[in-house]
């Protein structure tokens, strides 16, 4: 492991000093139309720090000069003023070369730095112009939107880009690495800034020039764009680790440090001399450790090392007493080594890496309980120490014997906080209390197996993996405080823990097919190795966004979520499978029969109207759902014919619905409020049934495609919300056909009334029972019991949904053409002319047919059929009951 910043420089490829100094103004010359400055390479050998520059150009390869630098550190630089007749830098041509092809890098990749200083403040470009650094496949370029670092390969034509936010008027570093596997990354001031780890295909292969130039560019006028200074660029043909990039920044800008700060840090206060074998045992070797780990190949190899040394750590940490502002230094340092592993490692979130994650928290846990132990105090006084890290905000409290102590908080304010009551300290012997609130340690434990926990409840659903829902919080007193055993007395710990969900969680937690189990657990290192276990813990209150939990001991602890989908039985599983497909077979042969039926008798008056189109279009729309439902139950989720069965259902389906609410404003027109012609109604009725489903298809299918056919079965996803397509749409038809079936059982209820009142006919009161169960059919609001079956306490709804809706077509064919009284007349009138034409008769006169003749009406005679209203006293509506 390199040492120091400038060790990191020695291994570079091409480094230039870039200092304005004496001498190097005899190495101008005209490149195209334009000055430009010569810039020749200085190789760097190890420890090498001579004050003159050797320049290696074939050009002037005699000439060396005497310079007034400090190699490796940032000095003055070299100043370009832009337009007003300065120079750019050129450092000569790299064609066939990493500098100028990024495919020829290799798996090591490529690495650049500079330090650029923006001067440009009322330029063309204003403050966001900036400068280039261009080879054949790299640049570095600002324009008014922003800054940007891109690469080319054009063997792939793919390019990689990331935004930058150019500098001001003061130094800023800048460094990219690229490999081909982890695309690029860019740091700025040694901490790492942005990235783009897999590119985008792109038609922009980069410069067709190989020249490597700075404040230009690179074309053959090479034309003018930046103002500022630049200072010490370096190239490394391989990808610098982030470890390298800090230690090099901190050399150039005359610091030395030995582990890198990930963000903004606290103020660090070197350690005093009497420490230095903590100091070492504690931020020196969790690095090393690291940097011989990360990089074994599998799980096992990479993660033994650590444990091994996670274990060993605490035991080799000397015992000495320290004083306040040592400890906090020394806490300081160490919690940062800790956020180097967890930040720069290559762990997973799975459960092969939970040991190591839970070796790191226990080892964390122990070295801040040496610290405190070893912290130097007052005999009267309690000392208290806390602060925040990276990793977590932390409290050391060291407290005399006999102090009375009320009862502890930890943290003191905020929602998430672990309490101790008073009477549960002995104070006998002095005590000391260590308080960890850890930031990201949750975010290691999305993949719990239940086997390998001590959760009871949760060994019982095995299948389905544990997940940390809430932030990890730890407190350690010693000696124990004197808790009860038993959950339900006093005194007992308290934890509230608010949770911590992510989107795809909470929409699991949320969904009311799911059942969803909150553990309060804790961390059981009994086993030497950190399992989860419930064992003394209990939660007693809060809901999906909190929780509140008692324990009679003290550990790390967290609110663990355990996901279950509510499945039916094999048994339920089976026979309604079955009902399904029995009930749609028997469905798909009733349409096809209604469909031809209406067919033949489409010559036929009454069956040519507006409202027999609408039939048979819903029963269209229904006999293709069905089939390709049916269909569907033979392709494996995720493939392509897959995903097409699935648009296909969602379209279909769609328009069942939409002739469905056709169905029920035909309903209304044609009974409740009479409005417009049957001519106007018609183009209307189309663009809702087949219209309005293609366009919610085509939106649904433009955002999110990748959400059809892919879990579970040829249907919609149920994660990300694209159910809704269908759910929406649906639900609004079902509640609209649900007012106007109200609308018209009202107005059939105060006929019948009115009916027996006149008449005494007792039969008119079953009207409206027979004509809800006529219409429910057509209307669809059976498919309420679809929104009613969401879970095994609604198992009779499941069978009814089941069996209602595979048998929808049948229910169609039943009351809307075989018992239906206008179809069977109008089929014994078509049977009566095919009888005559067969006969070859051609001289009877046919009366013709119209709905007298169906309703059974001599010539003549009025109907009494309830049939329509005039405007009377008795009524003031005109009503047709015929649709009913």
């Amino acid at each position: 492991m390199l040492s120091s910043g400038l060790d990191v420089l020695a291994t570079a490829s091409h480094y230039w000093p870039l200092d304005a100094v004496d001498g190097l103004r005899s190495l101008r010359d005209q490149i195209g139309n334009r000055t430009a400055l010569r810039i020749h390479n200085h190789t760097v050998l190890p420890y090498h720090n001579s004050s003159s520059v050797y320049t290696n150009d074939s050009a002037y390869t005699n000439i060396s000069v005497s310079v007034d630098i400090v190699e490796g550190v940032m000095n003055k630089g070299i100043y370009l003023s832009g337009d007003r007749g300065a120079t750019f830098l050129h450092f000569g041509n790299y064609r066939n070369s990493c500098i100028s092809d990024p495919t020829l890098c290799g798996p090591e990749g490529v690495t650049f730095s500079f330090f650029w200083k923006n001067q440009e403040t009322e330029s063309r470009f204003a403050i966001l112009s900036g400068g280039k650094i261009i080879s054949n496949g790299f640049s570095v370029y600002a324009n008014p939107i922003g800054g940007y670092i891109e690469f080319y390969t054009r063997g792939k034509s793919r390019r990689w880009k990331a935004h930058i936010k150019p500098p001001g008027p003061f130094w800023t570093h800048v460094l990219f690495t690229w490999t081909l596997k982890d695309g690029l990354k860019v740091f700025i001031n040694g901490t790492f800034n942005t990235s783009d780890e897999n590119g985008a295909p792109s038609q922009n292969y980069g410069d067709t020039y190989t020249d490597l130039v700075i404040g230009t560019g690179n074309r053959e006028s090479y034309e003018h764009y930046v103002t500022g200074a630049f200072d010490e660029f370096v190239i490394w043909e391989r990808a610098l680790s982030p470890k390298e990039i800090c230690l090099y920044y901190k050399a150039a800008i005359g610091e030395k440090v030995d582990f890198p700060p990930t963000t903004e840090s606290p103020t660090y206060v070197p350690t005093t001399t009497d420490t230095d074998g903590l100091q070492a045992a504690t931020t020196a070797s969790l690095p090393n450790l690291l940097n011989r780990s990360k990089n074994v190949d599998g799980v096992t190899a990479a993660s033994m090392p650590m444990m091994a040394f996670f274990q060993s750590l605490p035991l080799s940490l000397p015992n000495k007493t320290i004083s306040q502002s040592t400890a906090h230094n020394l806490t300081q340092s160490f919690l940062k080594s800790v956020d180097e592993v967890i930040s720069s490692s290559n762990w997973k979130e799975d459960e092969e890496w939970t040991p190591v994650v839970s070796g790191l928290i226990d080892t964390v846990d122990k070295v801040m309980v040496h610290m405190v132990s070893n912290l130097q105090s007052d005999s009267n006084t309690p000392i208290t120490m806390g602060g925040k890290s990276y990793v977590a905000d932390y409290s050391l409290m060291k407290i005399p014997q006999n102090y009375n102590i009320p009862s502890y908080r930890f943290p003191t304010q905020g929602k998430n906080y672990i309490s101790v009551p008073g009477e549960a300290f002995t104070m006998q012997t002095q005590t000391t209390i260590v308080g960890l609130f850890y930031h990201n340690m949750h975010n290691y434990y999305k993949q719990i197996s239940p086997m390998r926990t001590r959760i009871n409840e949760a060994v019982e659903f095995k299948d389905y993996k544990i997940q940390m829902a809430s932030y990890l919080i730890s407190l350690k007193v010693e000696p124990l405080p004197a808790l009860s055993v038993n959950l339900s007395a006093e005194p007992l710990i308290k934890i509230v823990l608010t949770h911590q969900l992510s989107k795809e969680q909470q929409l699991q937690a949320l969904n009311q097919s799911n059942k969803v189990f909150l553990y309060c657990a804790f961390l059981d290192y009994s086993s030497k190795e950190g399992l989860w276990s419930n064992e003394g813990c209990m939660r007693t209150g809060g809901n999906l966004s909190y929780s509140i939990c008692v324990c009679n001991h003290l550990t790390n602890f967290a609110i663990l979520m355990q996901v279950i989908p509510v499945e039916l039985t094999k048994s339920h599983q089976v026979a309604l499978s079955t009902i399904t497909y029995i009930g749609c077979s028997i469905s798909i042969f009733c349409l096809a029969i209604t469909l031809v039926t209406f067919a033949v008798l489409s010559s036929v008056s009454t069956i040519r109207n507006q409202r027999y189109h609408i039939h048979a279009n819903l029963s269209f729309a229904i006999l293709v759902a069905q089939i390709l439902l049916l269909i569907s139950f033979r392709f494996e989720p995720g493939t392509m014919p897959c995903k097409v069965m699935a648009v296909l259902l969602h379209f279909f389906f769609l328009c069942a619905f939409a002739w469905m609410l056709v169905e029920g404003l035909h309903l209304y027109s044609m009974v409740v409020k009479v409005f417009g012609s049957e001519g106007s109604k018609h183009f209307y009725y189309y663009g809702i049934g087949w219209g309005s489903p293609l366009v919610i298809c085509v939106v649904s299918m433009t955002s999110s495609l990748g959400s059809y056919g892919e879990v579970g079965n040829c249907w919609l996803s149920l994660k990300n919300g694209a159910i809704w397509a269908f759910v929406a749409p649906a639900l609004f038809v079902i509640m609209v056909n649900i007012g106007i079936l109200i609308a018209v059982t009202r107005i059939i209820s105060r006929i019948s009334a009115e009916n027996y009142k006149v008449h005494g006919d007792a039969n008119s009161v079953k009207l409206t029972a027979k004509a809800v169960a006529v219409l429910l059919p057509i209307l669809g609001i059976s498919w309420i019991f679809g929104v009613l079956a969401v879970n095994d306490h609604s198992l009779l709804f499941q069978y009814m949904f089941a069996a209602f809706n595979s048998l929808q077509g049948f229910f169609i064919f039943l009351f809307h053409c075989l018992l239906n009284s206008e179809v069977r007349a109008a089929f014994k009138h078509k049977t009566k002319v095919w009888s005559l034409t067969s006969s070859s008769i051609r001289n009877i006169n046919v009366k013709p047919f119209n709905s007298d003749i169906m309703n059974g009406n001599k010539g003549g005679v009025s109907p009494t059929k309830m049939h329509t209203w005039d405007k009377s006293t008795n009524s003031a509506n005109r009503i047709d009951l015929s649709a009913v």
